[in-house]
Order: C-alpha cells, then sequence, then structure tokens
C-alpha cells in the first residue's frame, strides 16, 4: 500500500468526529487576540456561520480547542467575487489596520498554512494557480479546480497527519503535499516573505483551526473534526 492510500485509509477510519459549531452559539470559538468575541465580525443565521463583510473589526474565527493530527470536513459557500480560507498549524497572529471608503478598520488575521477557497471566477481566483481554490495559498497549486460557481455550497476537507496533508474539496483530493518536503521548501523559499521564513520554521504543535475573514461575504456549516492518533 503507498503511504498517500495509506494516510486516506487512515483518515478513514477517525475517530468520531466532535461538532465545534452547534448552529446556535459561538461557544466553541473564540477571535485570535480575544479582545472582542466572535459576533463583531460574525454572525449565525438558520444554522450558518457568516461573516460580516463590512465589520469593523475583521476577526479570523478560531476554534477553542487546539489539534494537531486531525481530519476536518466542512462545507463552504462564497458570494461572487469573495476570498476566504482554512487557516492551520497557525504559528502568530497579527493585526493590521487598513483602511476603505469607510476609513480605518482592524483586521485580526492568522499566519500559518492557508487552505485557500476564493471565487474561482474572480480576479483574486484566477491571476495564479496558487490562488485557486485548494491551493496552499502562495506557495502549492492544486492539481484541478474542483469548487462549484460562487453562491453555490461546496464540501472541503483538511488532513493534517504528521507531515502530511491533503487538501480536498467535493469529494476530490486536490492537493497532497508533505512538510519540509523538497517542493514546499523551494516554493516557501521562492516567494522571499517574511509569512514563508515563518512558515520554513514551522513548529508541528497543536493549534487552533481558523476560519478565515477577509472582507468578503463566506459561509459555513456542517463543520466535524475528529482527532487522529
Amino acid at each position: 500500500m503507498t503511504r498517500r492510500r495509506a494516510l486516506f485509509v487512515l483518515a478513514s477510519a477517525r475517530a468520531a468526529a466532535e461538532r465545534p459549531f452547534d448552529g446556535i452559539s459561538f461557544r466553541n470559538f473564540r477571535t485570535p487576540s480575544g479582545l472582542t468575541g466572535p459576533e463583531v465580525s460574525w454572525r449565525i443565521h438558520d444554522g450558518v456561520l457568516e461573516t460580516i463583510p463590512d465589520a469593523r473589526r475583521q476577526c479570523d474565527l478560531w476554534t477553542v480547542e487546539e489539534y494537531s493530527n486531525y481530519d476536518l470536513e466542512f462545507d463552504w459557500r462564497l458570494a461572487p467575487g469573495a476570498n476566504s480560507g482554512i487557516k492551520y498549524l497557525i504559528q502568530a497572529t497579527a493585526t493590521d489596520r487598513l483602511h476603505d471608503s469607510q476609513g480605518e478598520f482592524l483586521h485580526e488575521t492568522s499566519l500559518g498554512y492557508e487552505f485557500q477557497l476564493v471565487d474561482d471566477d474572480s480576479p483574486a481566483g484566477r491571476d495564479q494557480p496558487v490562488h485557486a481554490s485548494g491551493a496552499l495559498y502562495n506557495y502549492l497549486p492544486p492539481t484541478e479546480r474542483a469548487a462549484k460557481p460562487a453562491g453555490e455550497w461546496n464540501t472541503a476537507r483538511l488532513v493534517v497527519h504528521g507531515d502530511d496533508v491533503e487538501h480536498w474539496i467535493n469529494g476530490r483530493r486536490v492537493l497532497s503535499y508533505r512538510l519540509h518536503s523538497p517542493e514546499l521548501v523551494a516554493a516557501l523559499a521562492a516567494k522571499r516573505l517574511n509569512s514563508a521564513r515563518m512558515m520554513e520554521r514551522l513548529e508541528h504543535r497543536k493549534t487552533p483551526i481558523a476560519f478565515q475573514h477577509h472582507e468578503s461575504s463566506v459561509s459555513f456549516r456542517n463543520i466535524r473534526i475528529a482527532s487522529l492518533s
């Protein structure tokens, strides 16, 4: 059995999944800084987590629990032109002061690896393969574009087990890589970004999982997380 096939079998035989989102409350979530509650930039409507796109403090949504080896599944939907992602193996946080037509707003973001979710027909999704849905954002492209058009629900899966990582969209594995592999090391080195240097020094430890707020309208539901031994 190949290593990739073994990983899939292991993930399929995972323990019973937790459901951190109960459809009615933020009790299993927090913001990166903890200075405010999630409700300043997120809302719950009909059992669905939704960003507040024009919030003046835009915070990623963190799980209260921390995870190391896990199998995450969730449904996601983007408005036309929207951009989001799932941050994992989080190494640090930052609060940026940004500006728009209404003035200054704050963005609490998570610094780590990102499973990109974007309207693939938008300029942000079309400009580079490493910015398409399913990519390891900025570094490794998906093998195919498997996301449905903006406005439709998709399913996704993120498997992190040791150094092995898989991104799945709508039942198709669109990316499989190893932490510290030559391919990833080369991609990080090519960018010459502070975030890339941080990721090169990755510590694989327990961290929250973050649902990204990216100044646009995105929805999540049916979130399930199973720990892997």
